[in-house]
């Protein structure tokens, strides 16, 4: 089955970039082209993603409703779920990379009403998590039969939102392999689209497709638009630097800082010539130009370590940007 990687989780927040490993950490970084995924093989990478995205389900009391991702704390070892009426809060162990068998279950209609797991059973169904038992009403006592499926998905897509409005779309959320889907329908539905607006974008689960999704943006020719009360970090920013064109107002918050980990460093702390730069600054390039692409990258990954994150300054924004 595929793996949930706790390093790409924690980038949903803090993390930008995803580090590529190699056999051999000197490489000429400067013309070299390097995909964590193969253009050739995004297409599949995405319908593999659609594929199990779609199986993503939870059953209440023989009500069923597809699932979709609404937040994560590593800290306290949960994710947040959406169904159709309310939220389900999953205990998972980061560390151990699997669920807990513990669930509590929020309705929208009733605030004060919750659920929580009882004699729940976890399973492993090829590449999915099988979580099925009992949910007992916390104020009536009350049994309601619970079966949830899930996968890797649930995490690596993201939870983007893209808001179409007359020609501009905004943007916000946790970005993943579900944000490239919305980019490419984008194009497709709403070809009088121009302007990319980043409301309020706090990262990337899955930077190797984010890599992609840039590339749409700046193969489509939009103009990227941070806001006065806008606000983009880690792979936000990877997004709004792949704008043909670009906008900022006074006030818009740009949060960069390294990824991690190459092994137990992160990128700041790895020489130029490492290998596992080697797909960064083939995107930076693309979007940026052949010199001011990985004078930013590198820009980037020194403003801060893995852990914490860096505001660019008016100066930096204008001559990166502008």
């Amino acid at each position: 089955m595929k793996r949930f990687i706790p390093s790409v989780i924690a980038a949903a927040i803090i993390l930008s970039g995803c580090g590529g490993s190699s056999s051999s950490n000197s490489v000429d970084n400067t013309t070299l082209e390097v995909h964590a995924i193969k253009p050739a093989d995004v297409a599949d990478y995405i319908e593999n993603y659609t594929q199990s995205a779609a199986q993503l389900n939870v059953q209440i009391d023989g009500h069923n409703s597809a699932i979709e991702l609404l937040d994560f704390d590593m800290d306290e070892g949960v994710i947040y779920i959406r169904y159709d009426l309310g939220v389900i809060v999953l205990g998972f162990d980061f560390e151990g990379e699997k669920p807990k068998q513990e669930v509590a279950v929020i309705t929208n209609q009733n605030t004060e009403q919750a659920l929580h797991g009882e004699n729940l059973q976890l399973s492993e169904q090829n590449e999915n998590f099988v979580i099925e038992g009992q949910l007992v009403d916390n104020i009536s006592g009350n049994l309601h039969t619970f079966n949830m499926t899930f996968n890797e998905s649930l995490i690596s897509g993201g939870n983007s939102q893209l808001v179409v409005k007359n020609t501009a779309a905004e943007l916000s959320g946790t970005l993943g392999s579900k944000t490239y889907v919305q980019f490419r329908n984008l194009a497709l539905d709403h070809p009088s689209v121009n302007r990319i607006i980043f409301k309020s974008v706090d990262g990337s689960v899955n930077d190797d497709i984010n890599m992609h999704t840039g590339r749409l943006i700046h193969q489509a020719q939009y103009t990227t638009v941070m806001p006065a009360d806008g606000e983009a970090y880690s792979g936000g920013v990877d997004l709004y630097a792949a704008g043909i064109k670009k906008e900022y107002q006074t006030g818009g918050k740009l949060g960069v800082h390294a990824w991690c980990c190459e092994g137990d460093k992160d990128a700041g702390q790895l020489s130029k010539s490492h290998s596992a730069h080697g797909a960064q600054l083939t995107y930076f390039r693309e979007i940026l130009g052949q010199e001011l692409g990985p004078e930013f990258y590198f820009f980037t990954i020194n403003a801060a370590p893995a852990d914490d994150i860096y505001l660019m300054t008016q100066a930096e924004i204008n001559k990166y940007f502008f």
